[in-house]
């Protein structure tokens, strides 16, 4: 067997064969190995492969892996690398380039190098050396760094060398033009376009004396979007005339000419210094005459974007450009929010310019924001129906409503902000103390149940009101909470969040508000709902409610009291309720704009759906102060 090359393609050479790549068949890089490798390779062998990389390149090799037997002066076996006759390398004894801090790596001075592998007898059963591995790549070689060779031939270009990938090729400063045998270069005055970014100019023969009878064109040009920036150095001599007027350029100048502006012709020893053109595009005519002499002038020009960039991006929104295009100077937009789900905080008129100094300006010094718009879904339901036993809500009508799994428990919860849940304390207490971050996942978006739980909400930390304390489940007092989220909502027809009372916000008798949840549609049997149900119920007076929960009192035992944090919501003839797995859901209530807002949280009472008695919610009104003070100093 031969020793195997890893090119594009394999190639496995006999034992007595010497095969050589083509020229066509060069190759960037590739991998070669020993005879039988990894395995151990034979005895006897003489195993020779030459190596190519194209014209321009030369080959670097490094070892991988070398195990070849020892020997003194490697005269056994022996790996040797050779370039045109000349020892690079012999190699024997054990090496690995992954461990080993001496990664032997051989340079060729041409695209070629020869590999000679020798193995001398030996009895192969004790013969344990696998060899040797080895991967070669093609460098490109810097032709333009060579030295002038001194034979008289000259450099490779005359003026200006490029090296390029395998080759290189000649150049020639402004005002020259490449001869025919693409290294010399001649004085030109041809017309030049320069379309590139940044770049040299110089008159011909700088900073020598320019030739007499010269009528030379540059035009840089470039995007209409940039501006171009002429730089003159300080060495600037062009022949003036004085005269009574003051010196004159007659026989020799430089005329810049930009469009939409007068000439400015140039002329005698003080530079320019920097010219900002304020255009994309500006010519350059050098004349000189027989008479007199101007040494010339060199400059360097560059190009700087005349427009704004990008605005700034507004979260949840957008930018809508009133005029101008591409971000140019000029250029006027307006920034908009992504509706019906969002709306701009302040004036939503406010306009940015883009001005003279490459900045958008407005006469605003605040950026407007997206504010969250609360309790108007797109969608409305428009026929009462109840949750104990009632038909399920449509999609998008209730897009606050949140389901709460809390250690396997499900209860219900509202958004009211991109990062902020609320629900009951209750429902996150156990044993007198807040359950853990970790037992609580949140489901959103989905009014069906199997849709709906495939992509839970992590929670970052529980809020808790202060004032709650129900250890034995008796005082339901302040029974409020708020959640966390870990990372904000992106706002939708099927979630968004539910408004906050407004300052002074009541629950007036007998106002019909809505309560939603996914909790049990019949307590005897139990039945679990398995897509959102919704009921419309009104608000009771406050001092049928306290003889409601009096008069449950003389029969029932550790029946919580009612408080002024609290309120009843209710038919007298029972029969639509809220009941179990609804608590910490929303009772909403439907402002004169239409808005629904959170006036309660569903929190307890004695059965469900029962004549002459109501269910009791936490009175929202009375905690505005702390849900504001818990989000503002969490982060919002």
């Amino acid at each position: 067997m031969g020793w195997t090359v890893c090119v594009t393609w394999f190639l496995c050479l006999l034992v007595c064969e010497c095969l050589q790549l083509a020229a066509s068949e060069s190759v960037l890089h590739g991998e070669v190995h020993s005879p039988q490798y990894p395995r151990p390779y034979p005895p006897n062998q003489l195993k020779k492969r030459d190596l190519s990389v194209p014209e321009g390149y030369r080959i670097q090799l490094s070892l991988t892996h070398l195990d070849i037997k020892v020997s003194p002066g490697c005269s056994q076996d022996s790996l040797t690398v050779l370039h045109d006759q000349e020892v690079l390398g012999k190699f024997c004894g054990q090496k690995n380039s992954t461990d080993h801090p001496d990664r032997e790596s051989i340079l060729s001075q041409s695209n070629r190098l020869t590999l000679i592998f020798r193995t001398r007898g030996s009895t192969s059963e004790l013969q344990q050396h696998t060899g040797f591995s080895a991967t070669y790549k093609a460098i490109d070689i810097d032709e333009c760094s060579k030295p002038d060779p001194g034979d008289g031939s000259g450099p490779l270009c005359s003026q200006i060398c490029v090296n390029t990938p395998g080759s290189y090729r000649c150049s020639c400063h402004s005002g020259y033009k490449l001869h025919l045998d693409q290294r010399s270069c001649l004085l030109s005055c041809d017309t030049a376009v320069f379309d590139i970014h940044e770049g040299h100019l110089s008159s011909p023969r700088y900073p020598r004396p320019s030739p007499p009878f010269l009528s030379c064109n540059y035009i840089i040009s470039v995007e209409s979007r940039f501006n171009v920036i002429l730089n003159f150095t300080d060495k600037f001599h062009i022949e003036s005339v004085n005269t009574p007027q003051g010196p004159r350029c007659l026989h020799h100048w430089l005329q810049v000419t930009i469009p939409g502006s007068e000439p400015i012709k140039l002329c005698g020893r003080k530079s320019p210094g920097v010219i900002a053109t304020n255009s994309s595009t500006v010519r350059l005519d050098y004349h000189t005459e027989d008479e007199g002499l101007s040494h010339g002038w060199s400059l360097h020009y560059s190009t700087q974007s005349n427009d704004c960039g990008e605005p700034e991006p507004l979260l949840n929104g957008g930018v809508t450009f009133l005029s101008g295009v591409q971000n140019q100077y000029g250029s006027v937009f307006q920034y908009h929010c992504n509706e019906p789900f969002y709306s701009l905080s302040g004036d939503a008129n406010i306009s940015f310019t883009c001005e003279a100094d490459r900045k958008w300006r407005s006469n605003h010094r605040v950026t407007p924001t997206c504010i969250p718009v609360c309790g108007q879904p797109t969608k409305l339901i428009s026929t009462y129906q109840r949750i104990i036993g009632g038909s399920g809500a449509p999609d998008n009508t209730i897009p606050w409503q949140a389901l709460l799994n809390i250690d396997g428990i499900r209860v219900g919860g509202m958004v009211i902000a991109d990062r902020w849940i609320m629900t009951a304390a209750h429902d996150l207490t156990h044993n007198g103390k807040a359950v853990s971050n970790g037992t609580v996942l949140i489901y959103m978006g989905h009014t069906d149940l199997k849709p709906l739980v495939r992509t839970p909400v992590y929670v970052a930390s529980v809020h808790i009101h202060p004032d709650y304390n129900n250890p034995k489940g008796g005082d339901y007092n302040n029974d409020i909470a708020l959640i966390k989220l870990q990372d904000p909502l992106t706002f939708n027809s099927s979630i968004m969040p539910i408004c906050l009372p407004a300052e002074g916000a009541t629950n007036v008798t007998d106002m019909m508000g809505m309560v939603s949840g996914f909790g049990i549609m019949e307590i005897y049997p139990p039945r679990i709902t398995k897509k959102l149900k919704y009921v419309h119920l009104p608000v009771v007076e406050q001092r049928i409610c306290h003889n409601s929960v009096n008069n449950l009192k003389k029969t029932r035992d550790n029946v919580p009291s009612l408080t002024n944090n609290m309120f009843c919501a209710g038919l007298p003839e029972g029969g639509r309720d809220t009941c179990i797995g609804d608590s910490g859901g929303p009772f909403a209530l439907r402002d004169d704009d239409g808005r629904f807002w959170a006036a309660g949280i569903v929190s307890w009472g004695v059965d469900c759906g029962q004549q002459g008695r109501y269910r009791v919610y936490t009175k929202v009104t009375n905690y505005l102060d702390w849900i504001n003070k818990t989000m503002q100093e969490n982060g919002n």
